[in-house]
């Protein structure tokens, strides 16, 4: 009886942690975008639907020990399947037909190990406890599955993933089904010797298994690659964490160890973020953004970068004249591990003004809420990723503002968002456009801006260098960009701009990337 208990924990643990590698790897393979968490939802859903109709029905037509043995095959298919799973998506992907194999490998994914769930309520409950006291061991089975679904989010999402890539994480889990498959044969009482076919199924997906689990410790990053949306370039680095999955690539073959003079894109969830250029003349990274705020804020002593990145853009800003401190809040250390691959953004993250904090940026700020800064740059992502509105929406605006000195303006990237332009106009007295960055201020940080303005530039220095070369033209380019001012942006809107809030989501779905 404990022993059944015991199955029905592992497979709610199993079917759950299946189910957040997909998100992962569904997400990733779908440019972060955030339908990736209720499609696989929703196909995972109906696959547990599926199987518990089945396992019902092997519950009605098998006798308890052959429903035993039938559960070892479905434990031993459920383990293969699953770790073959994504390769099935990649190669179904390579011919077109990802839209109809991707949701039925995660359905079948679902289904398999949903099949044990009436079965394991049906033979947990004894047949000869009265009526009235079956409903005890019942639930005892039940409760003992929702526990072991619920250690799956925090096992597996926050712990294996922190030190597993998504490629081990399949293998891993399928090991443990393969060991489970083991725990019901010996108590199922079925002989361990006559039965070849099931002792033939069990070496055979435990060899399979163990060999993708070799693969995956040789190349751990392979099915990042394989997903990865970097055309024309080449994947040169990844770190896989619990937060996500960064990569780094080139259009040169080659590792990050002959760095100087090469131009390496940065990639977040399997989207462009930025490059390791800081050449402000070169300016491959569209630095004449992040320079604009010297120019409107030229005194400043105290900054806050909310997003570390690759450090392109602390290892500029530590150049403007009169910095004294940099706070720099990042959620997701694998950015810090890359950035230090390459000297000019090591040498800017070991800077002494520069402080760097693992940490939510929303959370951090509430903690801290008596820093106060003269610039603060969000180096923000594309609108329409999973969980934008968290840096876009007017809260999180709102909040930002309560940071910002008197004469303090702080920026980010609204990537084309003429709706994240509006909400920072509802939050800001002042806002503008610059390229494709809102700077916000409640003072007139934009009326006094002209073309010698810009000759604040001449100043800055890039690595111990001067930025600009003498006679570059580069200054008086970026100086030629005007600020633009939402009403001139609203009017080539062909709808009413929205407000977007931590609870309308509105850049994430409706007004979201559409595939």
């Amino acid at each position: 009886m404990n022993a059944i208990r015991f199955v029905s924990f592992w497979t709610g643990y199993c079917s759950l942690s299946f189910e957040i590698a997909w998100i992962r790897l569904y997400g990733y393979a779908n440019l972060s975008t955030p339908k990736a968490f209720s499609y696989v939802l929703v196909v995972f859903l109906m696959g547990i639907a599926f199987g518990a109709l089945l396992g019902k029905y092997i519950c009605r037509q098998y006798s308890d020990e052959k429903i035993l043995k039938t559960s070892i095959y479905i434990l031993l298919f459920a383990a293969i399947f699953a770790s073959l799973g994504p390769w099935i998506a990649y190669y179904a992907r390579a011919v077109v037909l990802d839209n109809i194999l991707t949701p039925a490998v995660i359905f079948v994914t679902s289904g398999i190990l949903a099949t044990l769930f009436p079965v394991t309520h049906h033979l947990g409950t004894p047949k000869d406890v009265a009526i009235s006291g079956r409903g005890k061991h019942f639930s005892n089975v039940y409760i003992l599955n929702v526990a072991g679904a619920a250690l799956g989010p925090l096992v597996t999402g926050y712990i294996l993933l922190e030190y597993f890539t998504i490629t081990q994480i399949f293998p891993l889990i399928s090991l443990l089904i393969i060991l489970l498959a083991m725990i019901v044969w010996r108590i199922s009482g079925v002989p361990w010797k006559g039965e070849w076919r099931l002792g033939g199924a069990l070496i055979l997906n435990a060899g399979g298994i163990l060999l993708l689990g070799a693969y995956s410790l040789y190349d751990p990053h392979s099915l990042v690659r394989l997903f990865a949306n970097t055309p024309g370039a080449h994947i040169v680095s990844s770190h896989e964490g619990r937060h996500g999955v960064i990569t780094l690539a080139t259009a040169e073959d080659g590792g990050t160890q002959d760095a100087v003079g090469r131009d390496f894109s940065v990639y977040g969830g399997n989207v462009y973020d930025g490059k390791t250029n800081v050449d402000l003349e070169k300016n491959t990274n569209g630095l004449e953004r992040l320079l604009a705020l010297h120019v409107l804020q030229p005194e400043a002593k105290k900054v806050l970068i909310v997003g570390l990145s690759i450090g392109s853009w602390l290892t500029v800003l530590e150049g403007f004249h009169g910095i004294d401190e940099i706070d720099v809040v990042e959620i997701n250390s694998g950015y810090l591990e890359l950035a230090n691959k390459f000297a000019p953004q090591r040498r800017a993250i070991h800077d002494p003004r520069v402080k760097i904090h693992i940490d939510d940026a929303r959370r951090w700020l509430k903690f801290h809420p008596e820093k106060k800064y003269d610039i603060i740059l969000m180096n923000t992502t594309w609108h329409w990723r999973s969980n934008s509105s968290m840096l876009l929406s007017k809260e999180m605006l709102s909040l930002i503002e309560q940071h910002l000195t008197d004469r303090g303006v702080m920026a980010f990237n609204a990537t084309g968002s003429v709706d994240a332009f509006y909400t920072a106009s509802q939050v800001f007295r002042e806002s503008r456009r610059y390229v494709n960055f809102i700077y916000g201020a409640n003072w007139n940080a934009f009326d006094r801006i002209d073309l010698t303005s810009w000759d604040k530039l001449w100043g800055v220095s890039v690595d111990g260098h001067a930025g600009f070369s003498k006679g570059s033209l580069a200054v008086s380019k970026y100086a030629s960009i005007p600020f633009v001012k939402i009403d001139e942006d609203l009017k080539k809107l062909d709808r009413l701009p929205e407000i977007i809030t931590d609870d309308n989501m509105l850049v994430e779905y409706k007004y979201g990337l559409s595939h």
